[in-house]
């Protein structure tokens, strides 16, 4: 990922700070004889004339989404679609209108949620409807028309089927009609409607079963369900150790053989951030898509999808980031660059000040696995690639730091008469963040799936950084495919892996789909390092043109040679002389298993084509296995059965059905 688009005021901003100072290119040739971050920055802050230019950044806060006009335009045109019964049309009006009104227009918060509760009713969303309806109340909603909310809390759960807290909020709805302005004549009838129904229910056997079950289990009987994304446990599989070496880095591999779709790895993000695309369909905090939001209650720019991810915002980045958005956006800055300056309003400054005098001390890869996750040393040693950036790199890196140094002193993070050394400092470890970041980044994808013609891509959401997934070394055919819950990352195995052998992941070139010249081309220009794996020193052939006219079977003498033999499909001998051991085999169980695998692969097709992805799972794991005992990759139907593996995975992650 770049530093930043062509069409933001960053970019604009960098030539035109290049065309106007003397001897530019001379001068920002010098940043290379720096020996660390902080060097550069002080050697970037000396350059005659760049104050000058600061105003082109245009930092500042902006609230201009919150308007009580523009919020009262939206509930009304939500007030002609619901009453024209457009009910999706008339929830998507209100959410609009609910997320421009201004903080202290907290009356107005909990008619708007009132009337988008109405609207999921309609749509017979249930238990949206009954969250929204807790969040109007919450507000303060009018006491004359009350009895609107508790009469659709009682039938939201009558529709649910559970009776005994329909049974409550019918009970509710009668006392709040003393509170309403109605005809007598309606009350009335409300009144009789409501003791009919409660009579009915109570007399139903399964309102005691129910209400029983609930006592029992320690379930409120008024409780609201709840639609944020729960919080997953970490998980780092025993079977994984990390390693270190002068030719492979850090890296992971076997500490014990590992079976095929092994979870090896669940691990929660150190910093995420959505790109602005999703900014008000996904929530800013988890990720998760979000019909019924919760609204910052002071910018506009992003949303929620519950109470628990806007407070958790609210105390870490978000009350710095609030407000500034909109500037990081029209910037152009990248992901990265906005991961950057996440990461350091996420941690305190003082202690980040701290760090920093020391922040260039090696630490052995024990030491670093011993910090708290949430430590920024944690992230602050991943490879960074320093010898090989040029003078314009570390120019536009330090700049781009400076810049977001700038966010994060008009945000309060910084105070805007600190000590100028301070200043330098956060910047400075801002630069080595976005070093780190450009070769570590991961993008968080949600599956879309066409309801037209049923076709699947994965969609790019937003950016995000895994300290431990970080420390697994590229392959072109690699042992794991990620999905995403959320912003919570899983990592399964796609293939067996024999203990002492590394597990490695995909950076993006992978060779089923490119020859070995674009893939090492892609991966030496992105991430500077030549790729050694099995794919690219035998120089495997991409998926369409792998032969099918030759069989690869390994070698199965009892000296566990493991030798690859290939054979035509049309070969009569069942026993085979393998030319590296000089051992027979009996490939006779291989071409057994050939014949096997065709019906099953049929079954898991269909499981798959059918929506019932967990049972597609378990028939391709099964395949994968009985394949790889006596066939070695690369082979046709392997790698069709390990890309029908990922997609079984994907559909247990982010996805979305697109209309």
């Amino acid at each position: 990922m770049g530093l930043n688009r062509n069409d933001g005021f960053f970019s604009a901003y960098y030539l035109n700070l290049k065309n106007t100072l003397k001897d530019f290119d001379l001068e920002v040739e010098n940043i290379k004889h720096c020996s660390n971050d902080l060097e550069r920055i002080e050697f970037l802050n000396r350059l005659s004339g760049l104050q000058e230019h600061d105003h082109a950044l245009n930092v500042r806060r902006s609230y201009e989404g919150k308007n009580a006009d523009v919020a009262a335009d939206f509930k009304e045109k939500g007030n002609v679609a619901f009453k024209a019964k457009k009910w999706l049309e008339a929830m998507i009006l209100y959410t609009r209108s609910y997320i421009a009104l201004p903080a202290d227009k907290v009356l107005e918060k909990s008619i708007i949620l009132a009337n988008r509760s109405a609207a999921l009713y309609h749509l017979d969303k249930y238990d949206e409807t009954l969250i929204d309806i807790k969040r109007s109340l919450d507000y303060g909603y009018p006491k004359d028309t009350l009895y609107k909310l508790y009469e659709r809390q009682a039938k939201c759960f009558l529709a649910k089927k559970n009776y005994p807290s329909s049974i409550i909020y019918f009970k509710k709805f009668l006392t709040s009609l003393d509170d309403a302005t109605l005809a007598q004549d309606r009350r009335s009838k409300m009144n009789l409607d409501a003791m009919t129904m409660m009579k009915m229910l109570e007399k139903d056997p399964q309102t005691a079963k129910q209400a029983e079950y609930q006592k029992k289990n320690g379930f409120a009987a008024d409780s609201v369900p709840s639609l944020a994304i729960r919080d997953e446990k970490e998980l780092l599989s025993p079977a994984v150790k990390f390693d270190e070496n002068s030719n492979e880095g850090r890296f992971a591999k076997a500490a014990a053989d590992i079976k095929v779709a092994e979870e090896i790895l669940i691990e929660r993000p150190f910093v995420a951030v959505l790109l602005e695309k999703f900014s008000k369909t996904h929530c800013e905090h988890c990720f998760i898509r979000s019909p019924i939001p919760v609204a910052c209650p002071t910018c506009a720019d992003v949303i929620y999808c519950s109470e628990k991810c806007l407070s958790r915002a609210a105390k870490s980045y978000h009350k710095y980031e609030c407000g500034l958005l909109s500037t990081i956006w029209q910037s152009g800055a990248s992901i990265n660059c906005h991961m950057a300056l996440r990461i350091l309003a996420s941690q305190d400054k003082d202690n980040l000040l701290k760090l920093a005098k020391n922040i260039d001390q090696k630490l052995s890869l024990e030491e670093i696995l011993k910090l708290p996750k949430t430590n920024y040393l944690r992230v602050a040693h991943l490879v960074r690639h320093e010898s090989t950036r040029t003078a314009s790199n570390w120019f536009q890196h330090a700049l781009m730091a400076r810049f977001l140094s700038k966010c994060l002193q008009e945000s309060t993070y910084m105070d805007k008469q600190c000590r100028s050394e301070d200043f330098a400092t956060i910047t400075s470890l801002l630069l080595r963040t976005l070093q780190f970041l450009q070769f570590n980044t991961h993008e968080v994808a949600e599956l879309h799936k066409s309801e037209k013609d049923g076709s699947e891509r994965t969609a790019f959401i937003g950016g995000a950084l895994y300290p431990t997934l970080a420390l697994f070394n590229h392959s072109c055919d690699p042992g794991v495919v990620r999905y995403f819950r959320g912003t919570t990352i899983h990592i399964n195995t796609v293939k067996p892996i024999e203990a002492g052998l590394p597990i490695s992941e995909n950076y993006g070139p992978i060779y089923t789909q490119e020859m070995r010249e674009e893939r090492q081309a892609k991966l030496r220009d992105l991430y500077r390092f030549d790729c050694s794996c099995d794919a690219c020193l035998e120089n495997w052939p991409t998926f369409d043109k792998l032969p099918t006219d030759v069989i690869r079977f390994r070698c199965d003498a009892p000296n566990k040679c493991n030798a690859i033999i290939e054979i035509s499909p049309a070969c009569n001998d069942f026993m085979i002389k393998c030319v590296t051991c000089g051992e027979m085999t009996n490939i006779f169980k291989g071409l057994k298993v050939m014949q096997d695998t065709e019906s099953m692969t049929r079954t898991a097709k269909h499981y798959y084509e059918a929506g019932e992805y967990s049972k597609a799972l378990n028939k391709f794991i099964d395949l994968l296995k009985i394949m790889h005992e006596v066939l070695a990759p690369p082979f046709p139907d392997f790698c069709q059965c390990q890309q029908y593996l990922k997609d079984c995975l994907l559909h247990f992650g982010n996805f979305y059905n697109l209309n």
